[in-house]
């Protein structure tokens, strides 16, 4: 009796053990921490900007053409969503894993890349602001419950998003990795563009 019940114990313990082994392309636990501390580094600096913001402030343009804080922040809240889904439809892309040297050094390029403000580019129009955000405690209670969607969204994912890659122009071959690492570079990169805005010189006070 007590051997077939070690037995039964070392079976669980095997097929519990099985259940967790990591195939190729999939996120390790390191590669999800490094996702969700970005995610809430990201966030945190964000918050930091506008959380005491006015009306006033929320809604000034410097120019007729520029956006507002209200419109940068609800272009990184509509691009989060389409940036997840991007992410979990690599799996229809190419299988081609690529070195851990490579996740590590395109993690870093895109970045720098998107931390570069020199570079512009047009928001597709499906991502434009449309005045969804009426104040920034608004946009603060929206985002928080978007971006505890996307963290969810990296503890849970089981497809192998590291071994999938798709050719994405000047960013080059890119995995769903690299989308979810993504997400906090184009909030970083926004935030970038909300400082010029806060630091304008007619900027209400």
């Amino acid at each position: 009796m007590k051997k077939l019940l070690s037995t039964t114990v070392l079976m669980a313990i095997w097929v519990l053990g099985s259940s967790f082994t990591l195939r190729e392309g999939d996120l390790t636990k390191e590669d999800r921490k490094y996702v969700n501390d970005y995610l809430k580094q990201s966030q945190k600096e964000l918050f930091s900007r506008i959380k005491n913001l006015s009306q006033e402030q929320w809604t000034f343009k410097a120019t007729e053409t520029s956006w507002s804080p209200a419109e940068i922040c609800e272009h990184i809240f509509k691009t989060e969503g389409t940036l997840v889904k991007r992410a979990d439809a690599m799996d229809t892309t190419e299988w081609k894993p690529m070195p851990e040297s490579y996740v590590n050094e395109k993690v870093d390029f895109i970045i720098d890349f998107l931390q570069n403000r020199e570079r512009k580019f047009n928001a597709p129009e499906h991502i434009q602001p449309e005045g969804q955000f009426a104040n920034a405690k608004a946009f603060i209670s929206e985002f928080k419950q978007k971006r505890g969607e996307t963290i969810a969204y990296v503890n849970e994912i089981e497809k192998p998003l590291k071994g999938y890659y798709k050719d994405f122009g000047p960013l080059g071959e890119i995995s769903g990795y690299h989308w979810l690492v993504f997400i906090s570079a184009h909030t970083q990169r926004h935030i970038k563009q909300l400082d010029e805005v806060l630091e304008n010189p007619k900027f209400p006070s």
